[in-house]
């Protein structure tokens, strides 16, 4: 067994993978929203408050999986890639907390979601070709085994760059533009969505809020177009208090960026839409334990 931690540009993630005679599994998980991309856009930087609360889920996760008992292998993505203090923060966490993060570029990051989410596909019995959609904090990655594009836009930059709601409507078809052409190249019949978005709106399908999240009623839901409009409009509904305990605390407004950005990816996709919660982590988990994880990461 392995600990597999993905540090997205909004959410810390872990989860302890065991191999299995059909697979991967998860034995135990852990996730909290750290919000490490919030003000990346004009600091450039890692803020201190996002710093504070990854420390804090760090505590939090050393006291939940036996650190002492199992390897560790723990990457992290956009925002890291591009915030000028990341080096100095994994240094710190290197020393207090003795964990050594990889900082992965988008194509390592694409293809550990691939492994994540067709081992979650096949545990549903699904093994047809599958194109992924994985919009995260601050980057989004999307393609097929073998062809993926790593697009500079995430639910939190695109969020903190036009906060309204109408100019992120006007904006939505701009930025997702090239990546919708991209996944129309691909042509695939099956579209799998996975992060938070999609797994939300799923949640939200089922009544679940997010502190009775379940990933296992989450996978394997089909995802239709009215969904899309629906679930903006139940989150323009609510108060942000009651945001809060539904969705998460302060992810109303990003969700409903993620959405309008979904929502024009898929326009006019003649495609199945499934949504998986596994993704990045269990891939990395994946990965590790098939011998495989240091040549993905350093390969690309």
């Amino acid at each position: 067994m392995v600990i597999a931690i993905d540090l997205g540009s909004n959410t810390f993630r872990v989860a302890l993978i065991k191999k299995e005679q059909n697979g991967f599994s998860n034995k135990q998980i852990y996730e909290k929203i750290v919000g490490a991309a919030r003000g990346l856009n004009e600091s450039g930087k890692i803020g201190l408050e996002a710093k504070n609360r990854l420390f804090e889920a760090i505590v939090e996760s050393k006291s939940k999986f036996d650190f002492t008992k199992f390897k560790c292998a723990a990457v992290a993505t956009e925002a890291f890639r591009v915030a000028s203090n990341s080096e100095e923060i994994f240094s710190e966490i290197r020393e207090k907390f003795g964990i050594n993060f990889h900082i992965i570029n988008g194509q390592a990051e694409a293809k550990l979601t691939f492994l994540g989410v067709q081992n979650a596909l096949r545990k549903l019995g699904i093994n047809d070709k599958f194109s992924l959609i994985d919009i995260g904090g601050a980057s989004s990655e999307i393609g097929e085994d073998g062809k993926f594009i790593s697009f500079k836009f995430g639910i939190i930059t695109f969020y903190e760059r036009f906060k309204a709601l109408d100019l992120m409507q006007e904006n939505a078809k701009i930025y997702a533009k090239e990546a919708r052409e991209f996944l129309t190249s691909l042509n695939n019949r099956l579209i799998v969505l996975t992060s938070g978005v999609p797994t939300t709106i799923a949640a939200l399908k089922f009544g679940l809020n997010y502190e009775s999240y379940d990933p296992k009623k989450v996978s394997g839901y089909e995802l239709k177009n009215d969904d899309l409009a629906w679930f903006i409009n139940e989150l323009l509904k609510m108060d942000d208090k009651s945001a809060d305990v539904a969705v998460g605390r302060s992810r109303k407004y990003p969700l409903i960026a993620g959405t309008l950005l979904l929502k024009e990816l898929l326009r006019g996709q003649e495609a199945k839409f499934i949504v998986i919660d596994d993704g990045l982590r269990e891939g990395v988990g994946a990965a590790y334990l098939k011998g495989i994880f240091q040549e993905i990461i350093t390969k690309f």
